[in-house]
C-alpha cells in the first residue's frame, strides 16, 4: 500500500470510491426497475447491452484524448456530466411516462459520456505516484472499486427495499457528480498534442496496434482480457435474475454485490503482497482461477450464503487478475501510448460487456442465469489455460523496483532514467531470438520511433 503515502492519490482514491459506490448502485437501480417493468431477463440484459455498448465503440479513441489532454481533466468532466444526466434519467424514472425506449437512449448516453473518462481512471495514477509505486496505485484503485461495490450494493438494497428504483438512479447521480470536484483539482500531466502536423484520428490508433505486436507479451496480456471482460464481468447484469431464482429479494441482491465487493476488498488489501511474493504475471492467472471457481460454484448454488461466498471469490478474483494485468500493461508501455495501451485493455475487458451481456441474458432466458455463470466459470478456466500454452513467459514476469518489467528473479539492467518515463529506445534487444520483456517493450517503442513528419 505505498501509494497511500503520497496525498494527491489519497484524494483520488477516496473520489473513486464515491465514484464507484455511484456506478454499482446505478447498475443495481436500472436492473432492478427494467425487470420490474418487463419481468424479462433478456431485456435486463438488453438494458445492461445499451449502457456498456458505447465502451465498445468508442474506448479507443477516448484513450487518445486521454494521451493528448490528460487524464484528470477528461475524468473530472466524464463523471460531473455523466453525474447530471443521470439525476434526468432518474426524474424519467420516477415520472413512469416515458417509453422504455427513452430509457434505453439515455442510458447509450451516460455510457458514453463515461467512456470518454474511462481510461483516465487508470492512467491518471502515474500522474500522482512516482513509478515503483504505480502497482500498488493500480492495486488500490480496484480496491476501491470494490469496496464502492460493498457500499453502493448495500446503498442499493437498503433504497431498493425501501424506496423505489428512481430514488436510487438519483442518489447515484448526485454521489458521481460529487466525486468529480476533488478530482478536478488534482496535479495532471500536460497535454500531449502528439507533435503531428495535423489532427489524425486513426494513425495514433494504429501505433499502439503496432506497439502490441512488436510486444507479443503486451499482446497476450492484452488479448487474454477478452475472456474475463465479455463473460466473468457479465455476473453485474446477471444477478438480479440469479437472485430472484434463489429466493432472495432487494435485500439479497445488496447482499451478493456485498459479498463480490468483500472479496474484492480483501483481494485489493493483499494484492501487491501477492504480486511481489509470487510475480506479477503468475498473478494474473492465480485471479482468473479465483475468479472461474467462484462463477462456477455459484452456478451449482443454491442458497444465498453459499452464493454470497461464491460472490467473493468472483469480485478477488477479477481484482487481482485486473490489477496485476494492468499494472504489466503500465509497466510495458511507453508513456506517449500509456493511455492508448490501457484503453486497449479496458476495451478488451470492460467494452466487451456489451457482448457479455446479450450473451448472458440469452443462455439465462434459455436456461437460468446460474447455468450462464457456471459456463461462463469454465470458460475462463479454458481462457487461462490457453494464454499458458501459448505465452507460457507471462507466468514468469513480475515488475522491479524502478518500474520495469522483468523475468520472475531476474534483477533489471541499469538505465539512465526511469522505464517509465525514458525516450523511445531504438534497437534494444533488437537482434535476440528470445527477448525479455523490457526488451519487447523496448523494440515496440523503436518501431514506434517517427521516420518523417507526414501523416496520413
Amino acid at each position: 500500500m505505498s501509494a497511500f503515502a503520497y496525498p494527491p492519490f489519497r484524494v483520488y482514491v477516496l473520489a473513486s470510491f464515491a465514484s464507484n459506490s455511484s456506478m454499482f448502485m446505478f447498475a443495481a437501480g436500472l436492473g432492478w426497475y427494467i425487470l420490474g417493468l418487463t419481468g424479462s431477463a433478456g431485456s435486463v440484459g438488453l438494458a445492461s447491452f445499451v449502457y456498456s455498448l458505447p465502451f465498445a465503440l468508442f474506448m479507443l479513441h477516448a484513450g487518445l484524448l486521454t494521451d493528448r489532454f490528460g487524464a484528470r481533466s477528461l475524468v473530472a468532466l466524464s463523471l460531473f456530466v455523466a453525474g447530471l444526466s443521470t439525476v434526468g434519467l432518474a426524474i424519467l424514472v420516477l415520472l413512469g411516462s416515458f417509453p422504455l425506449l427513452t430509457i434505453f437512449l439515455v442510458t447509450f448516453g451516460i455510457g458514453t459520456i463515461l467512456t470518454v473518462g474511462a481510461p483516465g481512471t487508470i492512467s491518471i495514477v502515474n500522474d500522482l505516484v512516482p513509478p515503483a509505486a504505480v502497482p500498488s496505485a493500480v492495486s488500490l484503485v480496484f480496491l476501491s472499486i470494490n469496496v464502492g461495490r460493498i457500499a453502493g450494493g448495500a446503498a442499493a438494497g437498503v433504497l431498493l427495499a425501501n424506496g423505489s428504483p428512481g430514488l436510487t438512479i438519483m442518489a447515484s447521480g448526485l454521489l458521481q457528480a460529487a466525486a468529480a470536484v476533488p478530482i478536478w483539482r488534482l496535479p495532471g500531466a500536460r497535454p500531449n498534442l502528439l507533435q503531428t502536423g495535423r489532427p489524425a484520428l486513426f494513425r495514433p490508433l494504429l501505433e499502439a496496434a503496432r506497439f502490441t505486436v512488436d510486444s507479443p507479451i503486451v499482446g497476450v496480456i492484452l488479448l487474454l482480457s477478452i475472456g474475463p471482460g465479455a463473460l466473468g464481468l457479465a455476473y453485474n447484469f446477471l444477478l438480479p435474475v440469479a437472485a430472484r431464482e434463489i429466493g432472495a429479494g432487494a435485500g439479497g441482491l445488496g447482499l451478493l454485490l456485498a459479498g463480490a465487493g468483500s472479496g474484492g476488498l480483501v483481494a485489493g488489501l493483499g494484492a501487491e503482497r501477492l504480486m511481489r511474493a509470487v510475480g506479477h504475471g503468475r498473478t494474473i492467472f492465480i485471479g482468473l482461477a479465483a475468479a472461474a471457481g467462484g462463477l462456477s460454484g455459484f452456478g451449482v448454488s443454491g442458497s444465498l450464503p453459499i452464493a454470497m461466498v461464491a460472490m467473493a471469490f468472483v469480485g478477488g478474483g477479477l481484482v487481482v487478475y485486473a490489477s496485476s494485468s494492468l499494472s504489466l500493461v503500465q509497466a510495458l508501455s511507453p508513456v506517449e501510448l500509456r493511455g492508448r495501451l490501457t484503453a486497449l485493455f479496458s476495451l478488451l475487458y470492460w467494452g466487451l460487456m456489451p457482448a457479455g451481456a446479450l450473451l448472458g441474458g440469452a443462455v439465462a432466458g434459455a436456461t437460468s442465469a446460474r447455468f450462464a455463470l457456471a459456463t461462463a466459470g469454465i470458460t475462463l478456466f479454458a481462457c487461462g489455460s490457453i494464454a499458458l500454452l501459448i505465452r507460457r513467459d507471462v507466468a514468469s514476469l513480475r515488475i522491479a523496483a524502478d518500474g520495469q518489467a522483468v523475468t520472475f528473479g531476474a534483477q533489471p539492467e541499469p538505465h539512465p532514467e526511469p522505464a517509465f518515463d525514458r525516450a523511445p529506445a531504438i534497437g534494444i534487444g533488437a537482434a535476440a531470438p528470445r527477448r525479455r520483456p523490457d526488451q519487447e517493450a523496448a523494440a515496440g517503442r523503436a518501431a514506434l520511433a517517427p521516420k518523417g513528419r507526414g501523416d496520413s
